[in-house]
């Protein structure tokens, strides 16, 4: 293994206890395949060195109660292996799959319930639900994943902790420090004393940063996160409701990885046989190289990081992210009043005007400049719509074509 490995690190993440890391093919190795050589869409059954394939790598998914795929969030190929493993068990085991999600904070389960009941459209779901636990910009990577599930009836977790008790847990000295409500929401017997996972994320945080209160502030953050996750999962698999059930969870990749962070607090709570799938960065387009890696030095672990790793190569939505061009704020009354417009923006094109009050997209009211951002999040460069502008006290309504809009305005 190479003494220093190439990691994605979101440093948004990081700050809210979440670290990503980038699994690429010069941070792992096998026993009996030097996996250097493989491509993208190769599986490996990591012990042994074995090829799957997809159904077989199915049917060595189904002997478990538990199966664990780590992600990078903002990696598309992730995403797609993560439903095609979605997909396959729920086939084989109709009624009996529940996806348990990090992305989705248990405060918010009622909304999650409702909105696979059909009694929460998805815009008011991202609204109430996805955007106050993962953000409003991360929806489009899982889109597919949530809408599948929600028409196949697939029951859902909320696995995460709040926002509330993270934050204030990064903030105190110590979590005897907090107050009586946020103490009784901790979850029961943390373990704060893991060698390796306490090496790994260390690792991850930076290793100059040591002993400070800042690094234990972070770490006791990522504790309280995995210990959560486990809890909250063990609750649901000891319940009548989880009774049979299989559980899958997609998680960021340092929350499965090595086992010492969801997979082994799950075990200790509820010790139910698992396997933890890794997709394996194969390739990274050279203009994305800059944006996501970046030099960590990992520990030397005695642990498999993974039973299976997926090849994959790595892409992000970025270049499909439209945008108006507009800096707006909420206008009375309801709607977004345009505060600028980008030069050669879509809105500009389109005729839109400062002091413009947008009102709808695409027949969709904007009450909220959430309404505004989630409508407009819709569209792929190219894409045509209506924009309802109200301008001196008249409706008018504009076509825009939807592109993509970088800083300055550049295109």
């Amino acid at each position: 293994m190479r003494a220093t490995a190439l990691f994605l690190v979101a440093a948004s993440l990081l700050l809210g206890g979440c670290a990503q890391t980038l699994l690429t093919v010069d941070r792992v190795e096998s026993p009996y395949r030097d996996l250097s050589s493989l491509e993208k869409g190769d599986i490996v059954h990591l012990a042994t060195g074995r090829k799957l394939s997809q159904e077989e790598l199915l049917e060595y998914l189904s002997s478990y109660r538990v199966v664990y795929v780590g992600e990078t969030h903002d990696n598309v190929y992730d995403h797609q292996v993560e439903l095609t493993i979605l997909k396959g068990l729920a086939e084989r085991f109709p009624g009996q799959v529940v996806l348990g999600l990090e992305m989705l904070r248990r405060p918010y389960q009622e909304k999650v319930d409702a909105y696979l009941a059909g009694e929460l459209s998805e815009r008011e779901f991202v609204r109430t639900a996805w955007s106050p636990s993962w953000g409003p910009n991360s929806w489009r990577y899982y889109r597919d994943i949530l809408r599948f599930v929600r028409d196949e009836g697939i029951p859902v977790l909320a696995l995460n902790a709040g926002r509330d008790l993270t934050r204030a847990a990064s903030r105190a000295p110590n979590l005897d420090e907090l107050d009586e409500d946020l103490r009784n929401r901790l979850p029961k017997d943390m373990d704060l004393a893991d060698p390796y996972h306490r090496a790994f994320i260390r690792a991850i945080f930076g290793g100059h940063s040591e002993g400070t209160n800042q690094s234990e502030a972070f770490y006791r953050v990522q504790v309280i996160w995995d210990e959560t996750m486990a809890e909250t999962a063990a609750r649901f698999l000891r319940s009548p409701e989880g009774r049979g059930k299989r559980l899958v969870v997609f998680a960021g990749g340092n929350h499965v990885r090595y086992g010492f962070g969801m997979p082994r607090r799950l075990f200790r709570r509820v010790p139910e046989a698992y396997a933890i799938v890794d997709p394996l960065t194969i390739e990274i387009p050279e203009e994305k190289q800059e944006k996501v890696l970046m030099d960590v030095t990992p520990p030397d672990l005695p642990l498999r990081p993974a039973d299976v790793y997926w090849a994959v190569g790595y892409d992000d939505l970025e270049d499909e992210r439209v945008m108006l061009g507009v800096r707006i704020e909420k206008a009375e009354g309801g709607g977004a009043r345009v505060l600028g417009v980008m030069p050669d923006s879509p809105a500009a094109k389109a005729g839109i005007q400062e002091d413009d009050v947008i009102v709808s997209v695409d027949g969709e009211p904007v009450e909220e400049l959430f309404d505004l951002t989630f409508q407009v999040g819709q569209h792929k460069p190219g894409d045509r719509g209506p924009v309802v502008v109200v301008r001196n006290g008249e409706r008018r309504e504009l076509q825009v074509e939807y592109d993509v809009v970088k800083h300055g305005g550049e295109r």
